[in-house]
């Protein structure tokens, strides 16, 4: 009977006659050592896969890049109008606050708007934030110069008018009850 060891030298030498020179050199080396992990055995986690290639993510950020390029103008657009709004809001806010000192002081209250970007409150001024673009909205009143809100909690009523750039917005002002609502 023939011991395993034995079995297995003759298996190699019958081997490395029959092969071509070239690959019987590596006939008697283990997979590990073929492979490029000469001595030991390979890592178990590594696998043959290696990830992306250089084409692939090119690709997809030049993809990325000009979605970007195509949402930009629409989401500059829509920054000057948050602004507008923002605007909006504190003016309208200074207008309740007005009709309000006018009930609970028993005195008439005066607003006007400031061309320059802000408005006048009881001869104090109150500076609007700059917008986007670099300059704070334009604030106006149509027809006087001022509205007035009286103790009794109306006004004398009108329009204020915010522009900045291409966009503006109106609020009104409502004579009997002083209460403001914005378009």
């Amino acid at each position: 009977m023939i011991s395993p060891l034995e079995s297995e030298r003759r298996l190699k030498s019958t081997a490395s006659s029959v092969l071509d020179p070239g690959v019987h050199a590596l006939a008697g080396k283990d997979s590990a050592e073929r492979r490029g992990w000469p001595g030991r055995a390979r890592p178990r986690g590594r696998k043959n896969t290696a990830g992306f290639t250089l084409i692939e993510l090119v690709v997809v950020l030049t993809i990325i890049g000009m979605a970007l390029a195509l949402a930009m103008p629409l989401l500059a657009g829509r920054a000057a109008g948050v602004s507008l709004n923002a605007a909006v809001g504190e003016i309208r806010a200074a207008l309740r606050g007005a009709r309000n000192t006018a009930i609970a002081e028993d005195r008439p209250v005066v607003f006007r708007g400031d061309p320059g970007g802000g408005f006048w409150l009881d001869r104090r001024y109150f500076p609007l934030p700059a917008m986007s673009g670099g300059a704070a909205p334009r604030v106006s009143v149509d027809g006087a110069a001022q509205i007035a809100f009286y103790p009794s909690g109306g006004s004398s009523g009108g329009r204020v008018r915010l522009a900045a750039g291409d966009a503006g917005r109106v609020i009104t002002v409502d004579t009997l009850t002083g209460r403001t609502d914005a378009r």
